[in-house]
């Protein structure tokens, strides 16, 4: 092997040294600098977080209030027989509003789960299509906010042009953790 010149020695010498500082720049600085701007981006992401909860606390009472009244909308207090007679009353005062006839009203067994209890009744009512219209309509709206489970109508006589029909109508109330 041929003995380098100075010159070609030094050549060399800046070549290798310019290589380890470009390998220790890729093996070690660029990760170390990728690093802290992923750091500096969750940074601002639970800066933006935290403004957003102390928004939140200082609306506290503004959502409590609106819970509160969603509660009483639904009517998440009370005992069960209260809230059926409650309904009971409310859908016979639908009916008398909307000039239909119950025939028969049967509430049934209060269904619990998943945070919620439904209230079913079963009616039979008698009228003519606009008013079981407009008390279905009657029902649905505020401040019952019933559900209709099933409905079912049927002719009930040729003279008058009524209906029969049967509609199961239920309530939904949130249960207290």
């Amino acid at each position: 092997m041929k003995k380098l010149s100075k010159r070609e020695t030094a050549i060399l010498i800046i070549a290798l040294g310019l290589g380890f500082v470009y390998a220790i720049g890729q093996i070690v600085v660029k990760p170390l600098r990728q690093g802290g701007e992923n750091i500096d981006n969750q940074l601002r992401l639970n800066q933006a977080r935290l403004m957003k909860a102390r928004q939140m606390a200082g609306r506290k009472n503004d959502i409590e209030q609106r819970y509160q009244h969603l509660i009483q909308l639904i009517g998440a207090t009370g005992s069960e027989s209260s809230e059926m007679s409650g309904m009971v009353a409310r859908i016979e005062a639908a009916a008398a509003q909307a000039d239909v006839h119950i025939v028969n009203m049967q509430p049934q067994k209060v269904v619990n789960g998943q945070g919620k209890s439904f209230f079913p009744v079963e009616l039979q009512v008698d009228g003519q299509w606009a008013n079981i219209v407009k008390f279905i309509h009657l029902a649905q709206s505020q401040p019952n906010y019933y559900f209709i489970n099933e409905l079912s109508l049927e002719k009930y006589s040729d003279n008058q042009s009524l209906l029969r029909g049967r509609i199961v109508l239920s309530r939904m109330r949130l249960i207290n953790p």
